[in-house]
């Protein structure tokens, strides 16, 4: 059985953004984060892409933590490397003051 968008010749179907050649995919957790703070898939990778490393902590060494300040408020984006598609395990928000 084929589905309909084989069919259709021409048209990309990658409902996923990509990251470093990767599909990124999210936990059930993470899209309910994701939906929280009004944001979606494209917004991790963008902080992917343009935030700075931001691991408080020592992760393992397939996982990924970065942060982008936007006004007021830093967001954060972890992902997990799982060979063929990187998972997004938690997408966060916070505020920065300076100190």
């Amino acid at each position: 059985m084929r589905d309909i968008f084989g069919l259709i010749s021409g048209i990309s179907m990658d409902i996923f953004p990509k990251y470093r050649n990767k599909e990124l995919k999210a936990t059930k957790e993470a899209v309910e984060e994701l939906g929280q703070l009004n944001c979606d898939l494209w917004d991790a990778v963008e902080i992917l892409d343009k935030g700075y490393n931001c691991a408080r902590s020592r992760r393992k060494e397939n996982v990924v933590e970065n942060c982008l300040r936007k006004g007021d408020d830093v967001y954060k984006a972890v992902v997990a490397d799982c060979g063929d598609y990187l998972l997004l395990i938690h997408f966060g928000k916070f505020s920065y003051k300076r100190r």
